[in-house]
């Protein structure tokens, strides 16, 4: 889900563009409206329509402050308003809004309101860890993942070890990465289409771990070396004095 209001970026160029030439006439004004493509239209609907979501959204939350599927809905419609509308051309992915970024902030903060009117919820808390993993957030995903792993029924175990290997493969976090994917690996079932993925991705981490340690042992062998150069040296200028 991810849209991009270009009308309203347009609409501001070209308003911009006749104040700074000085032509204000209404020739100019009627075409430059007529400029704007039936795709720039489709997508300023979607944009329109999409924003009128959040609004109902947030004025029924507004009014059941303790209802978390209110809560929910309003958090959805912000996810929902960072998505792009679908491209009217097959050759051209679906651009992003410009206002994606703030949408998925507005959305995570209504998400932790959720979560603290019912922290039980599970859809709550896997649609706060989605949003996080979209904004690159894994510090605060990977824990949310973790717990959700741990505590899920036996249908669920696989997918939820899979997004907790994910967010902890992302952030580089060797050790609970393979503990995440060898827990996927435990519940998958054995036709599983990720499970070759899986298996390369706990054999690249095992690798990067060890050049980690590897280069960790080294630059602390360098430092010791260093630090003992310079206590020699500072030996020696001692005896000297």
């Amino acid at each position: 889900m991810k849209i991009r209001t270009l009308a309203l970026l347009l609409a501001a160029l070209a308003a911009s563009a006749l104040l700074v030439a000085g032509c204000g006439d209404s020739d100019s004004s009627s075409s430059s409206s007529k400029k704007q493509t039936k795709a720039e239209k489709a997508a300023q609907k979607d944009a329109d329509d999409k924003q009128k979501q959040v609004d109902a959204a947030e004025k029924a939350y507004k009014k059941a402050k303790d209802d978390v599927n209110a809560c929910r809905n309003l958090g959805l419609a912000w996810i929902a308003k960072a998505s792009p509308a679908s491209s009217t051309d097959p050759k051209k992915p679906a651009e992003l809004p410009k206002d994606r970024d703030k949408s998925l902030d507005e959305a995570i903060d209504v998400l932790q309101d959720c979560v603290k009117i019912n922290a039980k919820d599970r859809g709550v808390q896997q649609m706060l860890a989605s949003t996080y993993l979209s904004t690159s957030q894994y510090d605060k995903a990977s824990p949310l993942l973790e717990q959700l792993a741990k505590s899920a029924p036996a249908a669920e175990k696989a997918n939820a070890y899979y997004a907790w290997g994910l967010a902890e493969s992302n952030a580089q976090e060797y050790g609970t990465a393979i503990t995440a994917w060898n827990g996927f690996l435990a519940s998958a079932p054995k036709n599983d289409p990720r499970i070759d993925q899986v298996k390369q991705s706990i054999k690249s981490l095992k690798a990067a771990a060890a050049q980690a340690k590897t280069a960790a042992a080294k630059a602390a062998s360098t430092t010791k070396d260093e630090d003992a150069k310079d206590d020699d040296s500072d030996a020696k200028g001692g005896d000297d004095k």
